[in-house]
């Protein structure tokens, strides 16, 4: 997903054409592998191929990689299946299914353990635990990650993802905050902007992500997210210049952008229009957000499922889709989801009311009171709010109405400061 999300590729002037005709690289390293067709020509050629859009000129190498003794690495013999696919619609036997991302874990283990230098194999492993909830395994296997490749855009943005799951916003922004590659990518400035409102930090590198937004120098898929989190900031701000930032980010946008876009729907309106949906495969997060403003809470459950398979670590979509549940009253599609998520995270406080008041609603009130009662006793803000309106759902339906409006009402007061 990620190489064809184009966020692997060299950020090119936005004046340079987009042609078919292979770059001098490109040249150089088909002629390579025509010299040398082994292991390594074959990987440099698959890689500049994809990355350059012509995966026609990589057939053969890919074929070479796929071969039973070949000594390819797992993510090589990934990458030739995928570019055989793309081409011909070849099916080639890769290993494990996309769709047990948990099932990743042994082969990239036993990758790391063949080929102990290859950063990606150690990210994609350090996926693979996090996805079954074996965090300080995740940190490890990112840890060498980063040692391996301390500069690469990947590992960088993988490794903050990974701390911002962990609840660990301040790691995440120090990392892209203090790395030398930060200062020339647009990509990793977008994460350093992005990742200090959430640490509550001053961004390092507005000023040049401004300045590189203004230049219009840069092709637009690589601007995408750094315009994004730019115009997110102005928006927060009242700043009138975010509508314009928006609009740029959308010229070419990624999956992330358009979950941005849509997010800010309510304050702009009308920034994304369906087919730029439709273009984009790892647009599901945005989907989500479009069901949700029009209403359409069947649909947002449907396709809250889709984004957790996506993101099999993340208990975002937990959280949107228990919501949803909740807004129709399918309290078995609530539970489920909930407990989905709180494998992912225990603590989380969103995901702990909901699983309560849907216990509520199915008159569960002894499984419901001491998770209520668990979560209160160090809730804050929000949180404390939303919980105590469940709390007050509790005593309403248990009889005791007298206490069950007080405890709405101090939920509305609450809520209204």
């Amino acid at each position: 997903m990620t190489v064809r999300s184009g966020e692997l590729a060299i950020p090119r002037v936005a004046t340079e054409a987009v042609a078919r005709n292979p770059s001098q690289e490109l040249v150089r390293r088909l002629e390579a592998f025509r010299r040398g067709p082994d292991k390594l020509t074959a990987a440099d050629l698959i890689e500049t191929a994809i990355v350059e859009g012509l995966p026609e000129e990589a057939v053969r190498a890919a074929r070479i990689l796929l071969l039973p003794r070949s000594g390819a690495t797992p993510l090589l013999r990934e990458q030739a299946g995928r570019l055989l696919r793309e081409v011909h619609g070849e099916s080639e036997h890769l290993g494990q299914t996309e769709d047990d991302p948990g099932s990743s874990v042994a082969p990239w283990r036993a990758a790391t353990r063949s080929y102990p230098r290859d950063p990606l194999a150690w990210v994609e492993l350090a996926l693979g635990y996090v996805t079954v909830g074996k965090n300080e395994a995740a940190l490890r296997a990112m840890a060498v990650a980063l040692q391996l490749a301390p500069n690469d855009r990947h590992v960088l943005r993988s490794a903050s993802r990974l701390f911002l799951h962990r609840r660990d916003a301040g790691q995440a922004h120090d990392l892209l905050r203090n790395n030398a590659a930060t200062r020339t990518d647009p990509w990793l400035m977008a994460g350093e902007i992005a990742l200090s409102s959430l640490a509550g930090r001053s961004p390092r590198f507005f000023k040049a992500g401004v300045a590189l937004v203004d230049e219009g120098g840069t092709r637009p898929l690589h601007l995408s997210e750094l315009a994004s989190a730019i115009g997110t900031v102005h928006l927060k701000e009242g700043n009138r210049k975010a509508r314009r930032l928006f609009n740029t980010s959308l010229i070419d946008p990624t999956g992330n952008s358009l979950a941005q876009a849509e997010w800010v729907n309510p304050r702009l309106g009308g920034l994304v229009d369906r087919d730029s949906l439709d273009r984009k495969a790892d647009s599901i997060e945005a989907r989500v957000f479009e069901a949700y403003w029009r209403g359409e809470f069947r649909e947002m459950v449907k396709r809250c499922e889709a984004w957790r398979v996506e993101e099999p670590y993340s208990s975002r979509p937990a959280q949107f889709a228990s919501g949803a549940a909740i807004t129709i009253e399918d309290f078995d599609e609530t539970l489920r989801f909930c407990d989905e998520g709180l494998k992912k995270n225990p603590e989380h406080t969103v995901l702990k009311n909901n699983r309560a008041y849907a216990l509520v609603a199915t008159e569960r009130y002894t499984d419901a009171a001491p998770l209520i009662a668990s979560c209160l006793a160090n809730a804050e803000g929000d949180d404390r709010a939303r919980l105590t309106a469940t709390h007050g759902f509790l005593f309403m339906r248990t009889g005791d109405l007298d206490r069950g409006t007080k405890l709405y009402r101090d939920a509305i007061s609450s809520l209204r400061r």
